[in-house]
């Protein structure tokens, strides 16, 4: 199975590329989807990429979970939604579903004809308050049209390289972890360092590996992992850090120099975290306190707890990630950095 965009419609699917072009013509899901014509799901309602490895099919008041490394549907398949999926039977999807989108924050989306719910994939239950009408809550999706009986498509994101187009690309001499089913995050690092070669030296030597180094003196990006795997450069003492979906950047400099760097580097830093937000879905915001060495030693609660870095989604730095002692990247303005 190839990675990319599969669109569904009745009884046959298209899958779209990564690079705006369809790869082929539309196919049956019959023999091509193994197991899913067998439970039923040769027309399937939903799709959802949820977990990694792991695609959900709906089909009426019931679904299916698919594997996609042995690419077929696992045993034990269809199970009802009621019961199975919390809070959907009570609010009234238990009958089935039109659509369904991870957000990639550790929230989904389930459609329903003129209502949506938000499902939190780390408690595993639906969200008080839901359902909601569509029209008013999705601004735009009303007056196109598009409020009742919406339709999704199923992104198979995991298992495709992903490498920023203008990054050089120096491999990490030790393989990342697979990603969790974690909310995306991203991690700002300091190299502690003056120079991306030295830095490059460090890596080398003890392993520890980030997704990316970025030099803001000279403008050069190096990407040493896919977005779509975990790097190495948190200890993971405290939980599997490195593999909480989180890209990690580490830029060339000090930390307690961060809070007087160039507005031009700042305004660099800001340039890769969006290239990397339009290829991955970390949401542009942080919620974190930035603070210099000082500050981290005086203030024990700017350090995530397991539960909080678990259901995290965004932008943090290393200060914040549990189990780390270090405070790196300092007192940087995040608000530049994610403005």
């Amino acid at each position: 199975m190839g990675t990319g965009v599969y669109f569904f419609r009745a009884d046959r699917y298209l899958r779209y590329d990564r690079g705006d072009d369809l790869a082929g013509s539309p196919l049956p899901v019959t023999g091509n989807w193994p197991g899913l014509a067998e439970v039923g799901f040769a027309r399937p309602d939903a799709a959802i990429n949820l977990e990694v490895g792991k695609l959900y099919f709906f089909r009426g008041a019931k679904y299916a979970r698919y594997d996609v490394a042995t690419d077929r549907t696992d045993p034990g398949y269809p199970l009802a939604i009621a019961g199975n999926w919390p809070g959907l039977g009570e609010a009234g999807f238990a009958s089935g579903v039109d659509a369904a989108v991870n957000w990639g924050n550790g929230k989904v989306f389930f459609f329903k004809g003129p209502k949506y719910l938000r499902y939190d994939v780390a408690t595993d239950r639906t969200d008080p308050g839901y359902p909601l009408a569509i029209a008013g809550n999705w601004p735009g999706l009303g007056e196109a049209g598009f409020d009742a009986s919406v339709r999704a498509v199923v992104d198979l994101f995991d298992g495709r390289s992903v490498w920023l187009p203008n990054a050089e690309r120096i491999p990490a001499t030790k393989t990342g972890p697979k990603y969790l089913p974690l909310p995306w995050r991203g991690v700002l690092h300091t190299t502690e360092g003056p120079t991306i070669a030295g830095a490059l030296q460090t890596f080398i030597a003890t392993n520890f590996w980030p997704t990316l180094t970025i030099e803001p003196k000279t403008l050069r990006v190096v990407q040493h992992y896919s977005l779509n795997a975990g790097a190495r450069a948190l200890s993971d003492q405290a939980t599997p850090e490195n593999a909480a979906r989180c890209v990690q950047i580490e830029i060339v400099g000090f930390a307690a120099q961060t809070p007087t760097w160039a507005s031009e580097h700042l305004a660099f830093i800001r340039e890769v975290v969006r290239d990397i937000e339009s290829l991955v879905p970390i949401p542009r915001m942080s919620g974190r306190t930035f603070l210099d060495a000082a500050g981290v030693g005086s203030n024990p609660g700017n350090r995530m707890s397991v539960a909080e870095w678990k259901r995290f989604s965004g932008w943090c730095g290393h200060q914040h990630v549990p189990g780390e002692t270090h405070w790196d990247p300092g007192a940087i303005d995040i608000d530049i950095v994610l403005g």
